[in-house]
């Protein structure tokens, strides 16, 4: 297996992520759709692709993923609790 420099895995890893997600979900949600909310995207692909390489596990960066998702992003965001100014 040829091994990339580590900033070219968290650029790749932080697109795909930042890309994946309006893709899947800006459909259900109106916040999803907005810019505003996209901007953090990838500053948290970033700090979870340094958590893997720092810890060489997946396990923390999912359970991190899994505590965003409930607390802070997914109840407001994806019952439309939560839409950003226009």
């Amino acid at each position: 297996m040829t091994r990339f420099p580590k900033w070219i895995s968290i650029a790749y890893s932080t697109m795909f992520f930042v890309l994946s997600h309006p893709l899947m979900w800006g459909v259900f949600s109106i916040a999803n759709q907005h810019i505003h909310v996209l901007l953090y995207l990838p500053i948290l692909g970033v700090v979870w692709a340094l958590i893997y390489i720092k810890t060489g596990s997946l396990r923390f960066a999912i359970a991190s993923h899994a505590l965003v998702n409930i607390g802070i992003m997914t109840v407001p965001v994806f019952l439309n609790l939560y839409i950003p100014p226009v």
